[in-house]
């Protein structure tokens, strides 16, 4: 088995942090082989005191006000050949690190992207984690490397490649990105796998309001750092094949709801990236 190290930013995740915890230890996986570490970024509620009720997880601290800062902390504290990333507020399947393990065995993957599903059972968010997934998979096996985008609550680096790319740019959002853009670069697309088999569950996505709301988020979030080299968003005729190989065998009104969504959602993204 490979030896993993799972890195954790934590900053106001009093609400999901045990159920985060749990999908960590619950995993099927050797515990001498993984350690978990959570790095706490000046949360403002209880989380760092539920998190030290487990004495199984290292608990640093990053006072610079950034998710990238902490976990580029937790990178430097970390043990592992292989680097998980997830956030507080989602909790990977029990079979997440063995399917890590796996992905990595292929000498030519530096990093692996997994599939991210909701807990709420709401029709809109249960087609747009399929929308997503079909994206990301639509991107990478395509091999369109200017649109890669990297996501850090589902993705696993190879440490040797965080060595040569890394720190991750301490920016509010898109970190991951500007990182994952700077390695297929210097390593061709072929670098970077996606893995539906390596699934993690986002408790914060309870909506599609919350899902429109981080789309204006990180439409904005892109604009304050294109110039240091976002990737390029896929264009209307590329997201309508992705939509109809995710709707074509499925009822009328989840395609009239995946359409409105979706409608909806490249609305505020173009507002979002206008401001």
């Amino acid at each position: 088995m490979l030896r993993i190290s799972v890195i954790v930013p934590v900053f106001g995740a009093s609400c999901w942090i045990e159920r985060c915890v749990q999908g960590l230890l619950n995993q099927d996986y050797d515990p001498a082989c993984f350690e978990i570490i959570m790095v706490d970024n000046n949360s403002p509620d209880d989380s760092v005191a539920r998190i030290r009720r487990c004495d199984r997880i290292r608990l640093l601290h990053e006072p610079e006000q950034s998710s990238y800062a902490a976990r580029n902390h937790g990178v430097r504290q970390a043990c592992g050949e292989v680097l998980a990333f997830t956030d507080a507020d989602c909790v990977p399947a029990t079979n997440w690190l063995k399917v890590i393990d796996r992905a990595m065995r292929n000498r030519q993957t530096h990093v692996v992207l997994g599939a991210r599903g909701f807990a709420s059972p709401s029709r809109a968010l249960r087609l747009i984690g399929a929308y997503e997934d079909a994206r990301v998979e639509y991107i990478l096996t395509n091999h369109r490397k200017s649109s890669y985008f990297g996501f850090t609550n589902n993705m696993a680096i190879r440490r040797t490649a965080f060595e040569r790319y890394g720190p991750f740019p301490a920016v509010a959002r898109g970190g991951d990105t500007l990182f994952l853009q700077q390695l297929v670069r210097g390593e061709g697309p072929e670098a970077a796998a996606w893995n539906p088999e390596m699934r993690i569950c986002h408790l914060e996505l309870r909506s599609a309001w919350t899902y429109l709301r981080k789309s204006f988020i990180y439409a904005r979030a892109r604009q304050r750092t294109r110039h240091m080299g976002q990737c390029e968003v896929l264009t209307p005729m590329e997201c309508l094949q992705i939509f109809h190989s995710v709707s074509r065998d499925r009822s009328p009104w989840d395609k009239i709801t995946l359409a409105l969504v979706l409608s909806t959602g490249r609305l505020t993204w173009t507002a979002g990236s206008l401001l």
